[in-house]
């Protein structure tokens, strides 16, 4: 990876920290809605986003998680997973909306792994959590599109990335 993608990827992990951190308040348990999570669009755009997004999940969940080390492997490893089956999914001529939808599809779907951890580590009932996190992430991530693609006119994601 050159030092033009380190950067970026350094950018993006800090802006998924800070904004994290600025709605910590709503950003972890059985009812969420990481606001942070839309930049998971950004994969959509160049799939070598994911390095900046996984860095910023970690380092978030390291600093503002209240469930410690589960955190890390559990919500970390949703976001590597979710990013796994969207590089299968993904096609070429795929439409900005397309993709934006299937991700969205795909984060709400791997939820389970945080609902694995709710019950795990908290005793929550697995389906009200799995329920309650997965509606959260849906919420974040489709009323977060529209933005996405806003910003995407502004900034052309995917030309910054190459």
């Amino acid at each position: 990876m050159n030092t033009r993608k380190m950067v970026i990827n350094t950018i993006i992990a800090a802006l998924y920290v800070a904004m994290t951190g600025i709605f910590a308040f709503m950003s972890f348990g059985a009812i969420q809605f990481r606001v942070s999570e839309m930049l998971n669009h950004l994969v959509g755009y160049n799939k070598n986003y994911k390095y900046g997004v996984l860095a910023g999940v970690f380092i978030a969940n390291l600093m503002f998680s209240t469930l410690g080390a589960w955190d890390l492997v559990f919500g970390f490893g949703q976001t590597l997973l979710s990013f796994i089956i969207l590089e299968k999914l993904f096609k070429p001529d795929d439409s900005e909306m397309k993709r934006m939808m299937m991700t969205a599809v795909v984060f709400t779907a791997t939820m389970v792994l945080v609902a694995i951890e709710l019950y795990l580590v908290l005793d929550l009932p697995f389906w009200f959590s799995f329920v309650t996190a997965a509606f959260g992430e849906a919420v974040v991530m489709v009323v977060s599109a529209p933005l996405m693609k806003y910003l995407n006119k502004i900034i052309n994601f995917a030309e910054k990335m190459a």
